[in-house]
């Protein structure tokens, strides 16, 4: 009971101590005003054969106000996200068309992403490195993103961290569902903290306050609140928010299926309201009654609370609804508030330099930096592949403890090497489907803020695990080559086979980085690995001889990884064995398999293949993180529609 009292004693004192900080200074900044007119977003939706339009935002009209901290409320499926990505520049889809008129500081543009240096956007998740600590998170961020000296990207950096209210936590790791890290509300903060650093003058954020607790939400509003006293313009879309939140609103926009029916002053959408009949109760959180107004649900519950039967039609309910919604929509349309919505030129905002901040080889350094780190800082994840290593090792000793001599155990020490070969394959996949997936959200966040290139993520990311790729293969190799019996005639022909399943290992990494580059979902990509995997493996040379399989499938074995990591190790192990096939018969296990190719020559095969699968890799995640953006057409290109119903 104590400690609860003691940390709800600690929140207060937070802020306490943040109301007392009325400035947010991070250096200069010009104030940003946007606003867009005749704004209306389609989206094409087919069904079968059936094509239909549907109108997202409807002939809207709006501005955000520098100074000024404006709330998006509105039931799912009003178009909240719609219009924040498409204010932000966010908006991806190749179903959308788009026209209306955008302007900053009132001046026409035609292209917001020319001025996305002077915005940033903090997502509903916090995306950020689990192993690293807020503050280097900072730090790398700045490093990216920043012209400045390193002295003054420092300054900047601790100057945040002191006015985020995160010093305690600064050096925490951020953490996650394995590893233990900040709250809820440091994430929130350091996130927010990660976006601020280019110091924005507008900031859009997509429901800041989800998933926190009441007095941890309050403290992320209360953040955004003196960032607008500071001068900045503040959107946010937000979902039923407490009531001393919504006390922190200085504007209020309602949207209910892509129609604005208020956007004005937070603190009189209550009169406004109540002058048309609808009064909020006393007592009651204003942000929850607005909702029950713009949804049938709520008008259900109004009637059933008002004593009126419970039994009610759903077209009696949808059709006084609808009434109900286009009697807001009207009265919105003629009141004053349009009026105030007009805006003036003041400063010009200057559009973005050209390409990034740093050059590739900078880029380059700090992302291997960074991966590598978070490679040795999971400790967990390394466990496990050397775990998996291990166990490979010892079912490989078990099954296979005694080779034999050639004649006899020529079909084991077969087995004993595809065996290898397979679980190294199966291995590599794996760990570059995780690797990978795992970062993608992350990757795809600060590609789209411009913080670095796709090929110096790829390839830094790419080449951090690689001192980690030469011991997994290796591992196994070293533990069961001499205990299973395999040639000891050299070690020369110990130290090939390593050379050969690490070949084998890249590869298989190469492919798996194309999987989970093309595949989005890891539990997709795992579930389609066997189905992917499996056909290349039957035909790697083990199982069925090359002379005996079908030339349908002569394509997929010139791709098989297995086939070219299984044949350089057979050549390996018997280049020079001869031995008694039949009596008075001698015979190659080389020529057994129809092998063709050289050890040398399998070899360079994987390493042309393991590059080639990682150039595929690479352009197709060039193509997904760089997609078109629907384009800003003429408010007359485009119909208004009654979007009502």
């Amino acid at each position: 009971m104590t400690d609860k009292l003691q940390t709800i004693v600690n929140r207060e004192e937070q802020l306490v101590s943040t109301d007392n900080r009325a400035e947010f200074s991070l250096g200069k900044f010009t104030p940003i005003e946007l606003a867009w007119d005749k704004l209306i977003i389609n989206a094409t939706i087919k069904v079968g054969k059936t094509t239909t339009e549907k109108c997202l935002l409807n002939n809207l009209k709006g501005v955000m106000k520098p100074a000024h901290f404006t709330a998006i409320l509105g039931p799912s499926g009003s178009g909240k996200t719609t219009l924040l990505n498409f204010l932000s520049g966010r908006l991806i889809s190749d179903n959308l068309k788009i026209s209306g008129e955008l302007s900053l500081n009132g001046k026409r543009i035609n292209d917001i992403d020319k001025f996305n240096d002077q915005m940033a956007y903090v997502m509903q998740d916090d995306i950020l490195l689990a192993t690293f600590s807020p503050r280097e998170a900072f730090y790398f961020s700045a490093n990216m993103r920043l012209t400045i000296s390193a002295e003054e990207k420092a300054q900047r950096v601790e100057a945040l961290i002191r006015e985020l209210g995160i010093t305690k936590c600064a050096d925490t790791r951020v953490g996650n569902t394995q590893i233990r890290g900040v709250s809820g509300g440091e994430r929130k903060r350091a996130s927010i903290g990660v976006e601020l650093l280019t110091n924005p003058s507008l900031i859009f954020l997509d429901e800041p306050t989800t998933g926190l607790d009441s007095s941890t939400a309050l403290q992320v509003i209360d953040l955004l609140k003196r960032l607008a006293k500071n001068g900045r313009t503040i959107v946010s879309t937000i979902h039923q928010p407490s009531s001393e939140i919504f006390n922190n609103f200085d504007r209020l926009m309602l949207l209910v299926r892509g129609n604005i029916i208020y956007q004005g002053d937070a603190e009189q959408a209550i009169d406004y309201f109540a002058a048309m009949g609808y009064q909020c109760p006393n007592f009651s959180n204003p942000s929850d009654y607005f909702m029950k107004l713009m949804n049938e649900e709520g008008l259900l519950v109004e009637k059933i609370q008002a004593g009126e039967s419970d039994d009610f039609d759903d077209a009696q309910i949808k059709a006084e609804f609808e009434k109900r919604l286009e009697g807001f929509i009207q009265n919105y349309q003629t009141s004053n508030m349009i009026k105030e919505l007009e805006t003036h030129e003041t400063a010009l905002i200057k559009e973005n330099d050209t390409g990034f901040h740093i050059g590739f080889i900078q880029q380059f350094v700090l992302i291997y930096q960074r991966s590598f780190l978070n490679e040795i800082r999971n400790p967990m994840d390394v466990k496990l592949k050397i775990f998996q290593s291990i166990v490979n090792a010892i079912m490989l000793m078990l099954v296979y403890s005694d080779l034999g001599e050639y004649n006899e155990g020529l079909q084991n020490r077969f087995g004993a090497l595809f065996f290898i070969c397979t679980a190294n394959a199966f291995g590599g996949i794996q760990g570059a489907l995780h690797t990978f997936s795992m970062e993608r959200p992350l990757f795809l966040r600060e590609r789209i803020n411009k913080t670095y290139s796709v090929h110096s993520f790829f390839w830094a990311r790419s080449l951090a695990e690689f001192p980690f790729q030469i011991v997994y293969p290796s591992l196994c190799v070293i533990i069961v080559y001499y205990v299973i019996g395999l040639s000891d005639e050299n070690v020369g022909k110990f130290f090939m086979l390593i050379f050969i399943q690490f070949l084998t290992y890249q590869y298989a990494v190469s492919y798996g980085l194309l999987l989970s580059t093309v595949i989005p979902k890891i539990e997709v990509a795992t579930a389609l690995v066997p189905a992917l995997v499996i056909p290349f493996m039957i035909l790697g040379g083990f199982f069925v001889n090359q002379d005996n399989i079908p030339y349908i499938f002569y394509p997929f074995t010139y791709l098989s990884m297995f086939k070219y990591g299984f044949e350089a190790a057979v050549i390996n192990e018997f280049d020079d064995v001869i031995y008694e096939c039949m009596p008075g018969q001698q015979c190659s296990p080389v020529d057994m398999l129809s092998i063709t190719l050289t050890k040398w020559e399998c070899c360079y095969i994987l390493i042309g293949l393991a590059i080639g699968i990682r150039m595929f890799a690479y352009l197709a995640l060039h193509l997904i993180s760089s997609p078109e953006k629907p384009k800003l057409q003429p408010p007359e290109s485009m119909q208004i529609k009654n979007n009502q119903k």
